[in-house]
């Protein structure tokens, strides 16, 4: 009796105090928004939807063998090339990083769109060498890639045995960033071997740090229909991948911590998105993580995602909690920063993480250049232990093709830091 008085008077105060603070919250440079006067309260009811789903998830596996062999068929098939829904914006895309503490580092993506154009790009740093891009850069569109592959024009991402191996393959020219004009043949394969489970999105994020990005919003009919069509699958998964690179006949092997994910989806609208950070990170005690940070206005403008993976002996993972890095306080003017710090928390583990970018380079995306992408190859350090890896930044791109970059200026590479 005295509980259900006390939960009942909780919950009246829960809702008293939810309407009285932040009435009429102001967006933060007119993007960015704060909690508003519903939101503890929308905050309890959506986490408690989503455990819901959960749980209901969790039993219908639990008592169904079908189910789970359902699921573990689902888990392979998805791993391979998707079939492009028929959207003028659909899109199935796979991406690799690479590095290791020898300052070797690699970076493969490979965005599927219609009428057999690639979003394709590759970076590659050895040491002594300096960075390499692949020839297109800054544009990435790529053309003539074959029905269900991931690549075209000398690169390729392909699937061996899903959720476990997977070969990364370019062979075409590249360029150095600290001089454009010096091009190199170069060929390049890697094979890529899982090391912990992958990570969905769909079911692994964190309950409370979703449920908090979506209670910051406004709710609306039209909201969710947003949240709805604006759904891709994504997942995450750690290894290792053993290469073996040529470059204008001199040969490098190298063993890389990796990371790879894949998205998939009805469409892919880069112009929704307004910024994002990623930081993808290794560290010489075998721990490995992703931490990011997605504004995306019409879904949530502060979504903290992540996962920390340790090296125990059940390779254990741990969903990020929550992140104290601020998109709006890193870079809002279009300047990602070079040295700064945050933390986070997973597995009931405060990390403090310290950035040092070494190099960065950035490409743009789809033909009307929408999407601006800054990859940063970093030195970390976590707790104080040692890492490595890398760092992308997005900045939404509304203007298209910066003057910078016509054709008709050679000298467009001398202002690749100017942003």
């Amino acid at each position: 009796m005295y509980s259900a008085i006390i939960l009942f008077l909780s919950f009246i105060a829960l809702i008293y105090f939810s309407t009285k603070r932040h009435k009429h919250p102001k967006l933060i440079f007119n993007v960015y928004t704060v909690p508003g006067r519903w939101y503890y309260f929308k905050y309890l009811v959506f986490t408690l939807l989503l455990y819901f789903k959960y749980f209901y998830s969790c039993v219908r596996v639990q008592f169904s063998k079908d189910e789970e062999e359902m699921l573990r068929n689902k888990n392979e098939t998805m791993d391979i090339a998707q079939p492009l829904s028929d959207h003028s914006k659909a899109f199935n895309a796979a991406f690799f990083i690479g590095a290791n503490k020898d300052g070797y580092y690699m970076i493969a993506g490979a965005e599927r769109r219609q009428m057999g154009v690639i979003n394709g790009l590759f970076y590659l740093i050895i040491p002594g060498k300096g960075l390499l891009c692949s020839t297109k850069i800054p544009d990435t569109l790529l053309f003539g890639a074959k029905p269900l592959e991931f690549g075209a024009e000398g690169l390729l991402l392909s699937p061996i045995e899903p959720m476990k191996r997977w070969k990364v393959t370019y062979n075409e020219k590249m360029w150095f960033q600290d001089d454009p004009s010096d091009v190199v043949n170069v060929s390049f394969t890697g094979e890529w071997t899982a090391i912990w489970k992958h990570f969905n999105y769909d079911t692994d994020l964190y309950i409370p740090a979703v449920a908090r990005s979506i209670a910051r919003e406004n709710w609306s009919r039209r909201y969710f229909e947003d949240l709805k069509n604006a759904h891709q699958s994504h997942y995450e998964q750690f290894g290792k991948i053993t290469m073996s690179a040529e470059i204008d006949g001199e040969k490098f092997h190298a063993t890389l911590d990796s990371f790879r994910d894949h998205s998939s989806g009805h469409k892919r609208d880069w112009e929704l998105m307004h910024r994002y950070a990623f930081h993808h990170i290794f560290c010489e005690d075998g721990k490995s993580a992703t931490v990011g940070v997605i504004c995306q206005p019409s879904t949530a403008t502060n979504f903290e995602v992540g996962v920390v993976c340790l090296p125990d002996e059940k390779k254990s993972i741990y969903p990020l909690e929550w992140c104290n890095l601020e998109l709006y306080q890193h870079g809002e003017n279009g300047k990602s920063p070079v040295d700064y710090a945050f933390q986070f928390q997973a597995g009931g583990e405060v990390y403090t993480v310290e950035v040092q970018v070494h190099h960065q380079s950035e490409h743009f995306v789809s033909n009307h250049w929408d999407a601006r992408m800054v990859e940063r190859f970093v030195h970390y350090k976590v707790n104080g232990v040692q890492g490595w890896g890398v760092s992308e930044f997005h900045y939404n791109n509304k203007k298209g093709r910066p003057e910078k970059y016509r054709e008709n200026d050679p000298t467009w590479y001398k202002s690749l830091h100017d942003y």
